[in-house]
């Protein structure tokens, strides 16, 4: 019987990788950062905003250590070929490739620097792909930027601050770290969609909802980008079969 289900395991990751193939022949990531902001909530944001200007505060090691999961762990595993890095980042045209949203093109530094905390890896351009905030328009260029591509790929890490437990107004808040991968084809549509959480081990008091020493959070920020990364890591045979079964659709 193990064997029976083992053959049919194979048969079937040999099914959707060449329907795969029907589909995408190549793609090309255009994008892997961080953002370092708490919540999607820009009133949220408000609260944090001296952990935000906190020079110290940097999340370029841990996009490093994202991007390498991705590179070495993920991408060959895929069906599919990937363009180099090299030849990405190195194109003038893809370096002058603009984004609506993640880029300082809003009016009022105060505003951009506190809403939109983004950390790229080595290279790579922040692109938007936020659901209803994603930078079509970008994603589009770049098809014409690479047009030997079939997909593109962003991916990116963020974090939320959560409520662990609390009562009478005191609670201990945790943060969770967001792993976001999302494949779109020409037409800036989304194909594909992976997403993996982890917590930080440790929490911090907060009063009301505040909490008293945002300090506390940057150590909470590592445990969670840790824990997510090996999470990654362990599932990375069930990620890719997951992305083969919807992109064989």
């Amino acid at each position: 019987m193990k064997k029976i289900l083992f053959f049919t395991v194979i048969g079937l990751s040999l099914i959707l990788t060449n329907n795969i193939h029907a589909q995408i022949k190549k793609a090309a990531i255009i994008s892997i950062y961080g953002n370092k902001n708490l919540s999607d909530d820009p009133l949220d944001t408000k609260l944090y905003e001296v952990l935000l200007n906190d020079s110290s505060f940097d999340i370029s090691g841990t996009v490093a250590d994202f991007e390498k999961v991705i590179m070495d762990k993920m991408i060959p595993n895929f069906s599919f070929s990937f363009m180099e890095k090299s030849e990405v980042i190195s194109n003038l045209e893809y370096q002058k490739v603009e984004s609506k949203f993640v880029e300082n093109d809003v009016e009022g530094e105060k505003f951009t620097n506190y809403l939109n905390p983004y950390v790229p890896a080595e290279g790579y351009r922040n692109l938007a792909a936020f659901g209803p905030a994603t930078d079509k328009k970008a994603i589009q260029k770049c098809f014409e930027i690479f047009p030997d591509v079939d997909a593109v790929l962003i991916a990116y890490i963020n974090y939320n601050i959560y409520d662990a437990k609390g009562a009478m107004g005191i609670s201990s808040k945790k943060v969770y770290a967001y792993c976001n991968i999302k494949v779109f084809n020409n037409e800036g549509k989304r194909i594909f969609k992976l997403t993996e959480r982890a917590s930080s081990n440790k929490g911090v008091m907060a009063v009301g909802g505040f909490v008293l020493d945002p300090a506390k959070l940057k150590p909470m920020i590592s445990s969670s980008s840790e824990n997510l990364l090996k999470e990654m890591e362990g599932k990375i045979a069930k990620s890719m079969a997951k992305m083969a079964k919807k992109l064989a659709k």
